[in-house]
């Protein structure tokens, strides 16, 4: 029963519900003294950087909502907390008498909240110089790990077992350039309120950690080092620690010594880690020195003189939440460029030299092959840096977050279909196709090409399939060659407009959706709907016609080829048609057999600017129908636009409610069923705090910008 599962929650959750008022009530009440400082201290070579700003206000702010008041003081939770602090005092529990022991201490006492307070205003992390070629290199390895034994025996060179074939292909990529591999620059920093304290604190860790290291070969690696007059704690490493002459790598030489510049150069690898206050911030440093420290606040420029942190200064009195930022460098290395495209030709030159093909036709596959590849590479453009911010308002959270890869041509249009999304779907996506006449007369082209190689490829290994290809060439394409011309002539200039868009939404219920399954009360469904704008319904009407017409003749001309009887008589019929109010509407009846709703009926809607795809006439009629959408979001009030995103997620939970009901009177009985029913509108309850979110995607100064919108029922006015 759903209610006897009321005390197996997870101690996560228990957790969570002993320490958060802690966190709420304690020392986290520290206003943050400016957004995002530490941009103005992080140097303008680093590569990633991410920050979380106000937590401590986030979390007194949901302290204070009801919803969490209601939480807190519901009678299970309670007894949880209760049950929680009964084994925290059990006199036997050894773990807890020593956490007990602990706490009692002063200064560990002072250690909390000093811990609280380096968590409450800001925490960033950011990497150096060089994260973009590490993560490039991490991707060239994983890449030859993963496909480099299929391409030997692609090749025609059989690299023995699987495992030493990988392993083999990641040492010899490392060994040919030994220098691209190095330490990276790692900095995670915490805005502290009282920097003496927390020194004080961290003085205490030079004889636990000397005392760690004492009986292991790290033995006096670690020190106090001052770095631009500030004392850090370090920890110094090399490679030399690692028993290299130990490991099997001689076993994957083809030559003696033919890794031992590598092992040489991880050898002479530096890591040091450090840990110490510089400038109000307890900074945890990671790398090859502490060289980067130094950096941090020092001279030089910053990251927050970056052009791609321009924007930040239209949020001027914001309260900011977070800041992010990835470098072009490092976006190139995890992303799909024109080299990566490119470099398949060399895949396939090698899989045609070992085809068994004719000289020159396997000569003219390699030739188009390259071509396509170079065609598919072009249109690739190199990613550019990436920012995004996110504040505080009085009803959620906002983010701008801006790409800076080039952007398409032209200026954002007004997203006209969001005004037929039926006014305030569950769910809805909107967006405006770049696909041209050209792009599709270009992709016909190549897939002619790639046809016309695999009939001959198909004739040189299995000639007796001329005659089948011969007759195919001669029944089925022509047929294929006038279904592309509709899609060339009618249906692409029937939908220039290029808007599309996914609606999902419930505004339909019935008391039997199916036979079997009858209920006591209308129950809603989820109903998906497909939208597009239309630039000429007449051309659109044309190009039905013409598919229809079309997939019927190719049914008759495979009926001809097959072997009689194997395709059965049948011609896709009609639809039924129906105009009203300057609307069309089409459908197929469903069997009256399946026992559903007679509401299902999947249907096609037309008018002149709009074509929907639905799985009723009503919602069909609503999608056509002109209603601007009752978002109540930000970035709605934005009129042009490249795409669009809205999600009603209390929508969604009233939605499923009444299912989650309907199972629990199904399974329970008496008592457990009222219980249960109240168990599910608390847990409802509690899901509808987070109400909807929107994000709309425009170009402005030449960067792709994303205004989202985040809305939350019960979070508290932002604090003046």
């Amino acid at each position: 029963m759903f209610a006897s599962a009321r005390h197996r929650i997870p101690l996560c959750f228990v957790l969570a519900a002993v320490l958060l008022p802690i966190v709420v009530t304690g020392r986290v009440r520290a206003t943050d003294p400016a957004p995002a400082p530490a941009l103005n201290k992080v140097p303008a070579t680093a590569e990633t950087y991410h920050s979380v700003l106000r937590l401590g206000e986030t979390i007194e702010l949901i302290g204070r909502s009801r919803a969490w008041q209601r939480l807190w003081n519901d009678p299970v939770v309670k007894e949880l907390r209760k049950k929680a602090m009964e084994k925290f005092s059990e006199p036997g529990n050894d773990g807890a008498a020593a956490l007990r022991a602990f706490l009692t201490e002063p200064a560990n006492a002072e250690l909390l909240g000093l811990l609280l307070d380096a968590a409450s205003h800001e925490v960033f992390v950011s990497t150096g110089t060089g994260t973009g070629d590490l993560l490039s290199l991490g991707q060239e390895l994983l890449g030859g790990a993963k496909y480099g034994p299929a391409f030997l025996k692609l090749a025609g060179r059989d690299g023995g077992d699987a495992n030493a074939a990988r392993a083999r292909i990641v040492v010899r990529s490392l060994a040919e350039r030994p220098e691209r591999l190095r330490v990276p620059e790692l900095l995670i920093g915490f805005k502290v309120s009282d920097a003496a304290k927390v020194k004080a604190q961290l003085k205490r860790l030079d004889p636990l950690v000397a005392g760690a290291l004492a009986d292991t070969p790290l033995k006096g690696r670690s020190k106090r080092a001052t770095v631009d007059g500030d004392e850090f704690l370090v920890l110094e490493l090399d490679g030399s620690l690692i028993p290299w002459d130990q490991l099997p790598i001689a076993m994957l030489e083809e030559k003696e010594g033919e890794f031992a510049p590598l092992i040489k150069h991880l050898k002479a690898l530096k890591l040091t880690v450090s840990i110490g206050v510089r400038q109000g911030y307890l900074l945890v440093a990671v790398g090859p020195s502490t060289d980067q420290l130094a950096k941090f606040g020092g001279p030089g420029p910053k990251l927050a003189g970056l052009p791609e942190f321009k924007p930040l200064a239209e949020l001027a009195g914001k309260p900011l939440t977070a800041v992010g930022y990835t470098s072009a460098a490092v976006r190139r290395a995890t992303g799909t460029t024109a080299e990566d495209v490119t470099a398949y030709g060399d895949v396939l030159k090698a899989g045609l030299e070992h085809a068994d093909l004719p000289d020159d036709l396997r000569k003219a596959i390699e030739k188009d092959g390259e071509a396509l590849l170079k065609s598919i590479a072009k249109d690739i453009t190199k990613p550019g840096a990436a920012t995004s911010f996110s504040f505080r308002t009085a009803r959620g959270w906002e983010t701008y977050a801006h790409d800076y890869s080039p952007a398409a041509a032209g200026e954002s249009r007004p997203l006209t279909l969001l005004n037929h999304l039926g006014g305030d779907p569950l769910m809805a996506a909107v967006w405006r196709s770049g696909t041209t006449v050209d792009d599709y007369r270009a992709a016909v082209k190549w897939a002619k090409i790639i046809a016309g190689h695999v009939e001959k490829v198909a004739i040189a290994k299995a000639p007796d399939a001329e005659p089948i290809i011969k007759s195919v060439r001669q029944e089925i394409y022509p047929v294929l060659q006038e279904l592309s011309d509709v899609t060339e002539r009618l249906w692409l200039p029937a939908l220039a407009d290029g808007q599309e868009a996914v609606v999902l939404d419930a505004k339909w219920s019935s008391k039997q959706w199916h036979a079997a399954l009858p209920t006591d009360r209308p129950m809603p469904l989820p109903e998906l709907g497909i939208v597009v704008g239309v630039s000429d319904r007449e051309k659109l009407e044309k190009a039905l016609e013409g598919y229809l017409a079309g997939a019927n003749k190719l049914l008759g001309k495979a009926r001809e080829l097959a072997p009689p009887g194997s395709i059965p008589e049948f011609e896709i019929p009609r639809p039924k048609v129906e105009t009203k109010g300057g609307r069309t509407f089409a459908h197929y009846p469903l069997p009256a057999g399946l026992g559903v709703d007679e509401q299902l009926q999947p249907t096609g809607g037309l008018s002149d600017k709009v074509a929907v795809l639905a799985l009723s006439r009503g919602h069909a009629d609503r999608l056509l129908s002109e209603t601007p959408l009752a978002a109540g979001l930000a970035p709605f009030a934005r009129k042009a636009a490249d795409s669009a995103f809205y999600l009603n997620w209390a929508g969604m939970v009233d939605t499923a409610a009444p299912w989650v009901d309907f199972g629990l009177r199904t399974v329970a009985a008496g008592g457990d069923a009222k219980q249960n029913e109240e168990v599910a509108r608390k847990v409802t309850g509690a899901l509808k705090i987070f109400r909807k979110y929107g994000s709309v995607t425009y170009r402005q100064n030449g960067a792709t910008v994303t205004h989202s919108e985040a809305i939350f029922q019960d979070v508290p006015a932002v604090e003046k």
